[in-house]
């Protein structure tokens, strides 16, 4: 097997209205809600007067009749929604505003996500981050979960230090996207007490079920310069993680368990972990799972033309191994026909990562020169000329 493959992978869901009511799992993450660690109440000085300033009044809303009743504030806030899901976005806009004005947190929120993915022609992103505050103003999670991603964009003249406590306290209220992000910003922060926060801020999502917040909190415990190094942690949440269907996870898991890194080898799920995330789609993993077919794991019979499909299927897709596998393969006529011109193209196009980063592979290197001695000038020149072009698009 190929040396066990890292990388991180950030997905943040969408915005989700559903508010999680226990944000406090067991464990350590427990104990730094218990006890209010300094960091944490630092953070709340920092958001204070971001909650509250630029708010809109109701002299913002435009002239109409404003209900006083909940049950039609709440119908005024579903209408909107259901206007929103089938693209009648001026219609969404108009409604929520209405329901904003009576009080309606999350209507506000909508007001300004409107205007922040520029669902309408008068798309401003200074008026969602003022709706925003109006919803995170009244406790509303989303609205602050909002206007951290903003603020992490560099938008309507939010700073990125600003995230921080946005995130803070939507994560406070419960909403487990906020608590992976402000997760995550942590562990990009350079003060020292900040890598435990962000383990614990992690486990609180992963422990709510969310997926990426799993993956995330194994890549703590395995990868991570600043983390625990716990090989047992990381496995346990790769695995997690992949039975929610995180593709990267699914790889991760398979290579640890084929490894037997963090317990025990177990070959059988190695191969079905492995393979779900290559069906799944990712790249990297279709040139794992190709390497056990060819290599024919766990006994089973060496399958080199399904190999080969799957090397092609993940240098497509982008990774540099897959490439790098489907070169050797087309250089060597294994599983394939063999065909030096496009062998020399994938290993050109090995020669960079996913991420635009230089692969470190002397093989790579090495079929390289052999291709460019058996091939002539013409046919070197012209297979680099059409990467350049690839390139350049």
């Amino acid at each position: 097997m190929a040396c066990r493959l890292i990388a991180v992978l950030l997905m943040l869901p969408a915005l989700a209205w559903a508010q999680e009511t226990d944000p406090e799992p067991s464990g350590r993450a427990d104990e730094a809600a218990d006890e209010a660690p300094a960091p944490i109440l630092r953070d709340l000085d920092l958001i204070d007067a971001g909650t509250q300033n630029d708010a809109l009044s109701l002299e913002d809303i435009p002239e109409t009749e404003v209900p006083t009743n909940q049950s039609e504030i709440d119908a005024l806030f579903d209408s909107a929604q259901l206007a929103y899901a089938t693209g009648e976005y001026g219609t969404a806009l108009g409604l929520a505003r209405t329901a904003a004005a009576a009080g309606h947190a999350q209507a506000a929120t909508l007001a300004g996500l409107l205007h922040e993915e520029a669902r309408i022609e008068e798309a401003s992103d200074v008026v969602a981050v003022r709706w925003y505050r109006r919803a995170a103003s009244q406790g509303e999670p989303v609205g602050n979960y909002r206007l951290g991603l903003m603020a992490q964009a560099d938008r309507a003249g939010l700073a990125r230090t600003e995230a921080r406590g946005f995130f803070l306290r939507a994560a406070q209220a419960g909403h487990v996207p906020a608590m992976l992000a402000y997760a995550l910003v942590l562990k990009a922060s350079p003060v020292p007490q900040d890598a435990l926060l962000a383990i614990e801020w992690a486990d609180r999502a992963a422990s709510q079920g969310h997926a990426e917040a799993m993956f995330q909190l194994a890549q703590m415990y395995d990868s991570w310069e600043r983390g625990p190094q716990e090989p047992a942690a990381a496995r346990q949440w790769y695995v997690a993680a992949a039975e929610n269907n995180h593709a990267e996870a699914a790889l991760q898991a398979g290579l640890m368990l084929a490894n037997g890194e963090g317990g025990e080898a177990d070959p059988e799920s190695a191969f079905a972990l492995v393979r779900q995330s290559a069906e799944a789609g990712f790249a990297p993993a279709m040139g794992q799972f190709g390497l056990m077919l060819l290599n024919g794991w766990n006994e089973r019979e060496p399958d080199m033309a399904s190999a080969v499909e799957w090397f092609a299927q993940g240098a497509v897709g982008g990774d540099a191994e897959s490439r790098f596998l489907y070169a050797v393969a087309l250089a060597g006529g294994i599983g394939v026909d063999r065909d030096l011109v496009r062998a020399y193209y994938w290993t050109l196009m090995a020669e960079y990562e996913m991420d635009g980063t230089r692969s470190l592979n002397v093989d790579r290197d090495r079929l390289q020169a052999a291709l460019e001695n058996d091939l002539t000038p013409s046919e070197t020149e012209q297979v680099r000329a059409q990467i350049a072009a690839f390139r350049a698009r």
